[in-house]
């Protein structure tokens, strides 16, 4: 591992990880934990600053560590410099625009 590029990208990777796996648990376990999630459960977390805030990091975590991962896949072929440099580029473009149509979902909500 080059440690002037590579240490943030796999620290990051772990650490979207773990907070990937209890923010999983997290939402599972108050949505579905007690049975089907009714319309005035849903619409109680998605009104909610707090709860809104929370989904919003776990979808940038989701989308970090998803696309991180392709991109540390994509290093195991053996690609032209270009191709790696437009690969790079494809996934920063997709992630964000994900991102701010994720956040506009979760904030558009209106019970």
């Amino acid at each position: 591992m080059n440690i002037r590029t590579g240490l943030w990208p796999w620290l990051l990777q772990r650490l979207s990880g773990l907070f990937l796996s209890a923010g999983v648990l997290i939402h599972f376990l108050t949505l579905h934990g007690s049975g089907p999630p009714s319309y005035a459960d849903v619409a109680y977390r998605l009104t909610s600053t707090g709860w809104v805030s929370f989904y919003s990091i776990l979808l940038a975590a989701l989308i970090y560590h998803g696309f991180n991962g392709l991109w540390a896949v994509s290093l195991d072929f053996n690609t032209s410099d270009t191709f790696k440099k437009g690969f790079k580029l494809s996934l920063y473009l997709i992630g964000i625009c994900t991102f701010l149509g994720g956040l506009t979902i979760l904030n558009s909500f209106k019970p």
